[in-house]
C-alpha cells in the first residue's frame, strides 16, 4: 500500500511539472498535404507528416535561420516523418515533383518567460492574462519590484497543480509568460504566482 501510493505521489509530481508540447499531424494524400497550414504552433512542438497515398515528399523551401532544412521521400505505407521544431518563425515546404501546387507552412512561436520591461516596478503585481477567455494561448504577465525567487503554477477548478510554468530567480522587472494549453480541455483555470513576500492568484477560462 505504501508502494503505491509513493508511486502515486511520483507520477502526480512528474505530471505536475510537465510543460506541455503538440504533435499536429499532416496528412499526405493526392495532390495536397491536409492541413495546408497549422495555427499555433509553439517551439517544441512536434510536426508530423503522414503518407496516404502517391509518390510525394515534404521538402523544406524557406525556412528561419539557424532551423534544420528537411528532404523526405513519403511513398510507402504507413510512412511518416516528425520534426521537432527547434526555431521560431515562419516554415514553407512542398512536395517536390508536385510543386508549386503542392505546398504546406506554419509559423512557429516562442512559449515561456519574456522580459518585457526593465524598468523597476514600485510593488509586485499580476495582471490578469490575455486574450480571455482564450485559445489555446495566452499571455500572463507580472511585475517584481526586485529581485526575487519566482513559481507560477497553473491550477484546475479543483485548485490541484496541473503544471509548473516558472520556477527560478528573477531580476527586478516586468515579464511577460506566453502559455499554451492546447492539451487541455475547455475550463476555467488559476494560474497563481509566488514569491518569498507575495502571492496572487486570477482566473482564466479557456473555451475550444
Amino acid at each position: 500500500m505504501k508502494n503505491s501510493v509513493k508511486i502515486f505521489i511520483i507520477l502526480l509530481l512528474a505530471f505536475s511539472s510537465q510543460s506541455f508540447s503538440t504533435t499536429w499531424n499532416v496528412t499526405v494524400q493526392n495532390f495536397f498535404f491536409s492541413p495546408a497550414n497549422l495555427p499555433n504552433v509553439i517551439v517544441g512542438d512536434t510536426v508530423k507528416w503522414q503518407w496516404v497515398n502517391g509518390d510525394h515528399t515534404t521538402t523544406s523551401s524557406v525556412i528561419p535561420a539557424g532551423a534544420a532544412p528537411w528532404d523526405v521521400s513519403l511513398h510507402v505505407s504507413n510512412q511518416t516523418f516528425s520534426y521537432i521544431v527547434t526555431t521560431a518563425g515562419s516554415y514553407n515546404y512542398v512536395c517536390t515533383p508536385h510543386a508549386p501546387g503542392m505546398a504546406g507552412n506554419f509559423t512557429a512561436n516562442i512559449i515561456g518567460i519574456i522580459p518585457i520591461s526593465s524598468e523597476i516596478p514600485e510593488t509586485y503585481r499580476l495582471e490578469q492574462n490575455y486574450p480571455n477567455p482564450f485559445n489555446p494561448v495566452t499571455n500572463i504577465e507580472f511585475s517584481l519590484p526586485k529581485s526575487s525567487f519566482v513559481k507560477l503554477t497553473i491550477m484546475n477548478f479543483l485548485g490541484q497543480r496541473i503544471a509548473l510554468l516558472l520556477q527560478e530567480q528573477l531580476n527586478a522587472g516586468s515579464y511577460k509568460y506566453d502559455w499554451n494549453a492546447s492539451e487541455l480541455p475547455s475550463g476555467t483555470y488559476f494560474y497563481k504566482l509566488e514569491t518569498e513576500e507575495y502571492s496572487d492568484v486570477r482566473k482564466m477560462v479557456l473555451i475550444k
